[in-house]
């Protein structure tokens, strides 16, 4: 029959219907968001296919559908209770129902959409995936995480988990791919529903969360991945190189077994999802954790870290360190996770993700590869300062060169080729020292099973995998922290070892964020290609937006000031982040207010001095300062402008060794006696306090003794939290003690200047730890006896200060102490 006689085409010609262009049905953004509403999302957000964010999975997704023109973000709510639980069983239950909705929502929208004349898609929420493209590319058509973020649904956590203003990170997420251009679209929303409580990275059993951004992404992997994909690829593994069935359950035991049934049967299961259970951000969650933080971790961080459980690593891997040391509870058993690359591409995509910079100890290396054969590839690959860089072709002077036939270099990663066969018959080459070699291959640990080999290699993908940094919220503000780049205009000598460097927009602008009187800036700074971070207080007023300031005083064992004030010059540009600190004072706060500082410490009361005079501020200002000479007194002239100008301020300044140099004024400490002859009714002033430790434990006691209440002390280190491990022992203090961790049997001396948390890590005993700054409480350990000082015990509830519990992190000892670790 000629189709044009059809009957379906003849109806259809009839009545006017058969077009070749059907007529197109535009949506608004707000019918797109009810249709879907109705659908069964708890929320949804649209962005364009040309949006930034879109830009590394674009590609991919026009490959297979290229109508797409914008991409509708949905939101599918979770029970929170069967997540936190231990039973596994009740948590995959939840998992697998939200998941199954999420995909019957999308495609509820999607049959509407199709009503209505509009093309539309809805790729998995999860799985199945397009498995032709594993190992070495991205199974995914859809990467939902970026898609959520920019259709403001959320922010990633530092748990790598998308986190809902409203539902926390206790959401699924689905994508529906759309044929339409909405007028308007959605835009991110302006900060982190992150608290940054570091919860998750306590309960992570495998050490694959951590504080300082990066990711383990293999550890999490191989555990909580286990019955999925590449765990299912080395159970099969082990099941056909088993020699029998008695061999058999030598590797694999019935539990594990009958897990893998469980999840062939009702759906893959998750081992772990710790990081979700625990984490209390977003509108609907918060209230209870921040009622009661003690109750949180002790209802449910800890029930899942105390969990016997079996723990699934590679052998010589970060995450079996961190198992096998943090968890006497657990059984950790080495295991394959099933990523053996079959590319070279898909090789060079893998390593910076499964690279273990534990392993890379202080290996200093340039590595020049040149695979030659089935895959012609030139790669540099530089390890330095326990970081991965891969580069094409060859750059820079190689310690180590590789030349290797591909197939060749293949099978020996997947343990199917002999390297001495592979070496004796010249299909791989190394020119320079074998031991560079050995220690490249223990960055990247995998196991020792051998396999029989089947070539399928995988369909390629056009989606680049992207690294996504945190970004984190001031706590002042409860906004983003700004970050970028600002360029050194100025370099202003203060004292003999003090210098000033102000900062500006490099386009000449006011600068881009807006700070607090007594915030401070992190600058990240590169030195002989090593990354180090730094704290500095803005001295700068925030009245004064065409630059910011940063006072230093150089140290001769501090790298990041001898740099700047040795190498550092004008025109230097810089990556900054900030601000950052609750160490505030506007005006607002409290009618009077007392400013002591010591040393260096006077930077956040310069700022907060300046901003008071520019914005004449009508209250008392009382200025108490301490130097060890006349000849550190830091910002002398200005201040001295200052009292001139301003009758409402009041400054005394005391120095402690004045030698030859001409003082008229007072010397000696900043002591009760000093506070008491220069403040008026002490009791009903506000103080603020910044110095060296010992100073301000010593001007705290002073304040309490003048009956100052505890309330209107607030009191800062030099700007910025000391956040990192005590890694210098003879840089501390005086030997006051023994401390004695009572499950450990071990014992050390107590130093009064050290924290308990680093005299912990340096007897390798081990505490959790978070925030090292006195506010997440994953420090938290009990004192058996002895006496400790804490400037910040923020994260202590009543009952847990009732009860002897301390914040090791904050915890320095008076004289011998015993702790229960």
């Amino acid at each position: 029959m000629n189709l044009d006689d059809h009957p379906t085409v003849r109806r259809l010609r009839d009545t006017g219907r058969l077009s070749t262009t059907p007529e197109k049905v535009l949506l608004s953004l707000a019918a797109l968001r009810d249709l879907a509403l109705s659908c069964g999302a708890d929320d949804v957000g649209i962005v364009e296919i040309g949006r930034e964010e879109v830009e590394p999975q674009r590609d991919e997704i026009l490959r297979h559908y290229p109508w797409t023109r914008s991409l509708l973000s949905i939101v599918v709510k979770m029970s929170r209770e069967p997540v936190r639980g231990t039973p596994r069983s009740v948590a995959n239950l939840e998992f697998h129902r939200a998941s199954h909705k999420t995909n019957e929502v999308c495609a509820s929208v999607v049959a509407r959409l199709e009503d209505l004349g509009v093309r539309a898609v809805n790729p998995s929420m999860a799985f199945p995936m397009e498995m032709s493209q594993h190992p070495g590319g991205a199974a995914w058509i859809v990467s939902h995480k970026p898609i959520a973020v920019a259709a403001g649904l959320g922010r990633m956590g530092v748990h790598r988990n998308i986190i809902h203003p409203k539902f926390g990170n206790f959401i699924l997420l689905g994508t529906v791919l759309l044929d339409q251009d909405p007028a308007a679209f959605d835009v991110p929303i302006d900060f982190n529903p992150c608290l940054e409580c570091n919860l998750c990275v306590a309960a992570c059993p495998v050490g694959a969360i951590k504080v300082d951004d990066d990711f383990d992404f293999q550890a999490c992997f191989t555990h909580n991945y286990r019955d999925f994909m590449g765990g299912f690829t080395d159970w099969v593994e082990q099941v056909a190189d088993a020699k029998d069935a008695l061999d058999y359950r030598r590797r694999v035991n019935e539990p594990e077994t009958a897990s893998m049934w469980q999840s062939l049967t009702y759906g893959a299961n998750y081992k772990s999802a710790y990081c979700m259970a625990v984490c209390p951000a977003g509108e609907d969650v918060i209230g209870a954790y921040i009622a009661d933080k003690a109750a949180h971790r002790r209802e449910v961080l800890k029930p899942l870290q105390e969990r016997p459980e079996t723990i699934y690593v590679v052998a010589g891997t970060d995450a079996e360190d961190v198992a096998r040391r943090k968890w006497k509870n657990k059984t950790i058993k080495p295991v394959g996770n099933g990523m053996t690359p079959r590319t070279i591409a898909g090789l060079l995509t893998f390593m910076p993700i499964v690279f273990q910079p534990g392993q890379a100890g202080d290996l200093d290396a340039v590595y020049h590869f040149r695979f030659t054969g089935a895959e012609t590839r030139d790669a540099t690959i530089i390890i330095r300062a326990a970081k991965i860089s891969i580069r094409d072709g060859l750059l820079d002077k190689p310690d180590i060169t590789v030349t290797a036939d591909a197939k060749t270099w293949l099978g020996y990663l997947a343990k199917e080729k002999s390297i001495v066969w592979a070496f004796a018959r010249r299909k791989i080459r190394v020119s320079g020292h074998p031991r560079l070699l050995l220690k490249f291959g223990k960055c990247f640990p995998s196991p020792e099973i051998k396999r029989p080999h089947v070539e399928v290699l995988p369909e390629p993908s056009l989606l680049r995998p992207t690294r996504t940094t945190i970004q984190k919220n001031d706590p002042l503000s409860g906004k983003l922290r700004w970050s970028g780049d600002l360029k050194l205009s100025e370099v202003i000598e203060v004292t003999h070892d003090v210098k000033t460097f102000r900062f500006v927009h490099p386009e000449g602008e006011d600068i881009p964020f807006r700070h607090q009187p007594g915030q401070y800036l992190t600058l990240e700074l590169v030195r002989q290609d090593i990354p180090t971070r730094r704290s500095y207080t803005i001295a700068s007023s925030p009245t004064r937006r065409g630059y910011i300031e940063i006072t230093v005083k150089r140290e001769e064992d501090g790298l990041a000031s001898r740099w700047l004030h040795d190498e550092v010059r004008a025109g230097t540009s810089m990556k900054i982040e900030g601000p950052s600190g609750t160490f505030v004072f506007t005006g607002t706060e409290w009618p009077t207010i007392v400013l002591i500082a010591g040393g260096v410490g006077i930077t956040p009361m310069m700022s907060v001095l300046r901003y008071l005079c520019d914005t004449h501020w009508p209250g008392n200002i009382y200025l108490l300062l301490s130097f060890k000479a006349p000849r550190d007194y830091i910002f002398a002239d200005e201040i001295r402008e200052f009292e001139q100008a301003n009758d409402k301020l009041q400054v005394a300044v005391i120095v402690s060794d004045p030698g030859e140099e001409r003082w008229d004024g007072p010397t000696g400490r900043i002591d009760s006696r000093f506070i008491a002859s220069n403040i008026p009714e002490i009791a009903l002033q506000r103080f603020h306090v910044c110095g060296p430790t010992g100073m301000m434990e010593s001007v705290k006691q002073d304040l309490l003794k003048l009956k100052v209440p505890t309330r209107q002390i607030r009191m800062e280190a030099f700007g910025g939290a000391d956040r990192g491990p005590d890694t210098n022992p003879e840089a501390l203090g005086k030997v006051v003690g023994t401390v004695r961790f009572r499950k450990s049997g071990k014992s050390v001396e107590a130093r009064n200047d050290a924290t308990l948390l680093g005299t912990a890590e340096r007897a390798e005993v081990l505490i959790d730890s978070g925030c090292r700054a006195g506010n997440c409480g994953a420090c938290i350990v009990k004192l058996n006896s002895g006496d400790v000082t804490m400037l910040v015990e923020d994260a202590l509830s009543h009952d847990d200060r009732k009860s002897g519990y301390i914040l090791a992190c904050q915890a320095r000892p008076k004289g011998n102490v015993e702790l229960e670790a």
